[in-house]
């Protein structure tokens, strides 16, 4: 797979944050190009992207849901992720999508 941040958080490759070149957001420059990255994903790799309003989730005591916390959620589903942060204190849009590569099946084991 090829990623280039356009100004988005890194995704999560099972469960570890990726290091990816940063990049301005989309619209900003016009003639904008942002540096990509390869990565292989394995079968059963479980890759995680989220915005900043999981991240950014502040409980009533003003706490962030953190970095931290999302990295240890981040082989949860979309909806698990999302509705955490929601859950934990939404405040601004929490957009959360997960892809798992499965593994090839081949016609024996069919």
């Amino acid at each position: 797979m090829k990623i280039a941040n356009a100004g988005h958080l890194p995704p999560y490759l099972n469960c570890e944050e990726l290091t990816v070149p940063h990049g301005l957001p989309l619209g900003v420059a016009v003639e904008n190009t942002d540096a990509e990255d390869t990565w292989h994903l394995g079968a059963s790799d479980r890759l995680a992207f989220v915005s900043d309003g999981v991240v950014e989730a502040r409980d009533p005591s003003g706490e962030l849901y953190g970095f931290e916390r999302t990295r240890e959620i981040s082989e949860q589903p979309a909806e698990t992720i999302a509705r955490t942060a929601q859950l934990f204190g939404q405040e601004d849009d929490i957009n959360v999508l997960t892809v798992v590569r499965l593994p090839v099946m081949t016609e024996a084991a069919v």
